[in-house]
């Protein structure tokens, strides 16, 4: 019996050049006094003002963006690739729906779904990219099945609140292992932990991570731009870890790679309710979303007036990416948009580009 198909495609961004706001973003990078440092990063900026929170996903997406010389240029991102842990997490648990509804009846326990969906997937799965490790989701890990047929799975999950994570941020990896899949999944993207991302990593496969990165549009250029996560965070020091993409056999190329196109994407595909599904795009921006706990971007500090901001910061030495979603009041008027800006060497160079970003946006409403 063969069951749904364990990877999906994924809608395109559906980013679309503005002559208006180019203009104004060259212009203002050309201007200011941090124009030297700006041809090294990879910089966007969407306008998702128009695309309201409740957006149906059935609908088509146009979204003006404009961006530097450096859009399609891949970096290290650091712990922004983490959000590729966020998507593959949602998209596996989207597909295991359907595996075990699939399954039905035929199946006599959860024990036995899951045998049955490893026994079909399998195949396919651990071999999607042609590298090594060729592993397969840990399921009875990442989810809790119901009793009986359909059998729906959820993320493992517990009661515990934001403030109660906290104090296992930067824990041991014995610490971080005895906690629900849903919990390391919020510690890995609110608090960029490291063994949760790690742990997370582990338990979604890096086959099926960065298949269904590649399903979704994120491999290439013609489609979503590129992110990708070929590492674990030194959670596990002795099982391989998939490094960098098969497209790049450079000596020291790295695993923790995006280009501003594929984060400017991301942000605008989750904002749009088509990462996934509309549910899960909004439990995403959930886990996004800056609430007190956990880091913030120089972005989001250096903008004044915004309401509302969905992020995720990474950091390697001496470089800083950003990528995150800004509501922000000005005059009277709320605005929204994505703001990307990867490479920056300087955090002043990141606060300078929030203020070009938010002037960028005046400007054209």
């Amino acid at each position: 019996m063969a069951l749904p198909p364990p990877f999906a495609s994924n809608a395109d961004a559906g980013l679309v050049p503005s002559g208006t706001l180019q203009a104004e973003l060259t212009d203002r990078l050309g201007k200011s006094k941090f124009a030297g440092f700006f041809p090294h990063m990879g910089i966007a900026l969407v306008d998702l003002t128009a695309v309201p929170e409740n957006a149906d996903p059935a609908g088509s997406v146009a979204v003006g963006f404009a961006a530097n010389a450096k859009l399609e240029s891949e970096l290290a991102v650091g712990s922004l690739s983490k959000i590729a842990i966020l998507f593959a997490a949602f998209r596996l648990r989207e597909r295991t729906v359907l595996g075990a509804g699939g399954v039905g009846a035929t199946a006599k326990n959860v024990d036995d779904v899951i045998q049955q969906i490893e026994a079909d997937w399998k195949p396919i799965v651990s071999r999607k990219i042609s590298k090594a490790p060729n592993d397969f989701p840990n399921l009875k890990n990442a989810f809790e099945f119901a009793a009986a047929s359909p059998w729906k799975p959820q993320m493992r999950g517990s009661t515990k609140g934001w403030g109660d994570l906290a104090p296992f941020h930067e824990s041991s990896r014995a610490t971080i292992s005895s906690l629900a899949f849903f919990d390391r999944l919020r510690l890995a993207i609110r608090f960029s932990d490291n063994f949760s991302s790690g742990s997370c990593v582990r338990d979604i496969g890096f086959q099926f991570m960065n298949g269904a990165l590649q399903e979704a549009g994120f491999a290439d250029n013609k489609h979503n731009g590129v992110l990708w996560l070929g590492g674990d965070f030194g959670f596990a020091s002795t099982p391989p870890i998939m490094k960098a993409p098969p497209w790049d056999s450079t000596r020291d190329a790295t695993w923790v790679r995006a280009n501003a196109k594929g984060i400017a994407s991301y942000l605008t595909l989750v904002w749009a309710n088509k990462l996934v599904d509309q549910p899960s795009s909004r439990e995403m921006r959930d886990i996004l979303s800056e609430r007190g706990v956990g880091f913030s971007t120089f972005m989001r500090l250096a903008t004044p007036g915004v309401v509302r901001a969905w992020s995720k910061v990474g950091i390697l030495p001496g470089v800083f990416s950003e990528g995150v979603i800004l509501e922000v009041n000005a005059e009277g008027k709320l605005l929204r948009y994505a703001a990307i800006g990867l490479g920056a060497t300087r955090t002043q160079t990141l606060s300078e580009l929030a203020r070009i970003f938010l002037a960028c946006i005046k400007a054209v409403h």
